[in-house]
């Protein structure tokens, strides 16, 4: 059940701040006079993969029994995890063909943050997992060597 939570929380919270972070990164791009496409794109994924990535870390987060390293470790890359699900989902929605004559319902900007959420909080999830089995698996190991 924890790990359901756990789960639909990482989502929730991705996605909100997701979206939260592609709203900052606009509105830095409109307001520091910024001309280039690119620097707009780009600023958006970076926008979106932070937001995507704080999410997931902070839904996964334990802070009992592990250092400050592992936090960092884990932080940076969930980070990394959300702008590289950020890029990925821009590409995929960038390259939908719509029909002649006819907008796109999901615009690319949508996959950025879709992208970035389920790929930052699947990276949470599966660095957590890992820290609790690796944990588990120490506490056992050492509780079987002391009889």
């Amino acid at each position: 059940m924890v790990f359901a939570g756990r789960s639909a929380l990482s989502v929730g919270l991705g996605g909100a701040f997701s979206v939260a972070g592609i709203g900052i990164a606009w509105g830095l791009f409109v307001f520091s006079s910024s001309r280039s496409l690119d620097t707009m794109l780009w600023s958006l994924m970076v926008g979106a993969g932070l937001g995507a990535g704080l999410g997931g870390f902070l839904a996964w987060l334990r802070l009992e029994g592990d250092t400050f390293l592992l936090l960092l470790a884990a932080a940076v890359l969930v980070a990394a995890a959300g702008i590289g699900g950020a890029w990925g989902g821009y590409e995929f929605g960038a390259r939908q063909e719509v029909e002649c004559c006819a907008i796109p319902t999901v615009t690319p900007v949508t996959y950025t943050a879709l992208g970035a959420t389920v790929v930052a909080s699947g990276v949470a999830m599966f660095f957590s997992l890992a820290r609790d089995l690796m944990s588990r698996w120490r506490h056992t190991r050492l509780n079987n060597h002391a009889v």
